[in-house]
């Protein structure tokens, strides 16, 4: 075991070839000849820091530990100091030399997903779980390139992503010398959906898998995804419906407040613990500590929400904001727990309730909306502080989706994934703004900026890294 241990760590290193994590190393195709070693390939840390600028970005999250009145008043400007004060003047793509997502995902992609593709028809072993991992690479590499095309590329558009430029859609059997072609967004778009349903097809997913490794709940969840994103509601309703026939449980935050330890005080604190939610479908867990939400995201959360009475913050703790004013230079909790944990690549039961409720809010089905919405806020808000929520038009429950879609997605990539996908669509779309109060020599000041629905900034730029080996990818904005 050791030696194979051994094998494994020196064939991932020998992966980072110079497509910067868009191809496997061909040394590697003749030594994981087993199904046993192609299932070692699959577990695998899958996680992305959620100190990232997209996630700094969706105004939800401050950069972690970072003056925030410096930060918006810099120039000249870095790249985060871009992405939170909304800067489309200044040049983005000779500031990103490098990019963690874009190098994270096609990792996963070069280093697990298409190793295990490559080799798992050959390998020698049990057939029936062959079927299984080879399903799950092909979900785990339509996931991946889907959360690409949308980081990098426009949101899909019926009436444009057919033209529109879109990412490079990594496979196994492609030569590492030959620079890949840059695809469309619409094929991009259907090189996933072949994936995911061909793994379905294979009919061998897991209904009830580890928590780091993907399913049939997963899979169902991505295509439910994807469809919602092609605006194919009724593709993505049926799919959704198919993921939580399989799963449907989730977590009731009442249940996971429980009494504060780490630092001795016994006082109740919210946990978002490692592992454990029964709702998350694919878990890519990252701790949340040290961050600190932004005041509109603290106003997004209901009164009696769970997070907002109950995460252990420098507030709760202390009774001020003691490292949210020196840390962050703003008058804001920051998060002290040691006990909540997010998955900023994964998909949970209540996405796809909140699909459900959107495709049926798409249909004018507003009572079936407000109870799928209901149902989530029940287990998010204090028991004793619980009431029903109406709409009576399609707009106030829009309003209501949205504000639930935020308050559950902060610490991952679907926010801003979410928000652009409805920047197509004109009943849902939105410009949003952000305003920020400090304090500047004794004086009160304040900073503003909006984000439209057709800004550049909605794009973001592929890294140099990637660029000075690839020609082809241009940049798509």
């Amino acid at each position: 075991m050791k030696k194979l241990h051994t094998i494994l760590i020196g064939i991932f290193l020998s992966l980072v070839s110079c497509t910067d994590f868009t191809d496997i190393d061909p040394k590697g195709k003749n030594i994981l000849n087993t199904v046993d070693d192609l299932d070692l390939v699959l577990n695998y840390q899958y996680s992305l820091s959620i100190y990232n600028y997209v996630i700094n970005m969706m105004n939800d999250i401050y950069p972690q530990m970072t003056n925030i009145p410096d930060l918006v008043n810099q120039s000249p400007r870095t790249l985060r100091s871009i992405y939170v004060s909304w800067d489309e003047t200044s040049d983005r793509e000779s500031l990103t030399t490098s990019d963690e997502i874009y190098t994270g995902l096609y990792k996963i992609i070069g280093q697990v997903a298409n190793p295990v593709l490559l080799n798992i028809d050959n390998a020698d072993g049990d057939r029936k779980k062959a079927n299984r991992l080879k399903a799950e690479a092909l979900v785990l590499r339509g996931w991946c390139h889907y959360l690409l095309v949308n980081i990098y590329a426009k949101a899909y558009d019926p009436t444009t992503a057919a033209t529109d430029p879109g990412i490079v859609y990594t496979i196994e059997t492609e030569a590492v010398e030959t620079p890949n072609e840059k695809l469309t967004v619409a094929q991009i778009y259907e090189n996933i959906l072949s994936d995911v349903n061909a793994a379905l097809e294979l009919g061998s997913l897991s209904t009830s898998p580890s928590k780091m490794r993907i399913g049939q709940a997963f899979a169902y969840a991505v295509k439910a995804k994807v469809l919602m994103s092609m605006h194919d509601y009724d593709g993505a309703f049926k799919a959704a419906t198919a993921s939580l026939k399989v799963k449907n449980t989730m977590d009731n935050y009442n249940d996971l407040v429980i009494p504060e330890v780490t630092y001795g005080t016994g006082i109740s604190e919210f946990t978002h613990p490692y592992l454990e939610l029964n709702e998350e479908l694919f878990d890519t867990p990252v701790l949340f500590f040290y961050e600190a939400f932004t005041t509109d995201l603290w106003n997004a959360f209901e009164e009696g929400h769970i997070v907002k009475e109950y995460a252990l913050t420098d507030t709760r703790l202390y009774g001020m904001n003691m490292f949210g004013s020196s840390f962050y230079g703003l008058n804001i909790p920051m998060m002290i727990s040691m006990n909540m944990y997010y998955s900023p690549i994964g998909l949970t039961t209540v996405d796809m309730y909140l699909t459900q409720a959107e495709c049926y809010i798409r249909e004018g089905n507003l009572t079936e909306a407000m109870n799928t919405l209901n149902n989530i806020r029940q287990h998010r808000i204090i028991t004793s502080k619980y009431a029903d929520l109406s709409a009576s038009t399609p707009e106030a429950a829009i309003t209501i989706l949205k504000n639930i879609y935020r308050t559950e997605n902060y610490a991952t990539l679907k926010n801003f994934i979410d928000l652009k996908r409805w920047n197509t669509d004109a009943t849902f779309q939105a410009t949003l703004y952000k305003s920020i109060s400090y304090t500047a020599n004794g004086e009160t000041k304040n900073f503003s900026a909006e984000l439209t629905p057709d800004s550049p900034l909605w794009i973001l730029p592929f890294p140099q890294n990637a660029t000075d080996y690839n020609p082809n990818l241009t940049q798509n904005y």
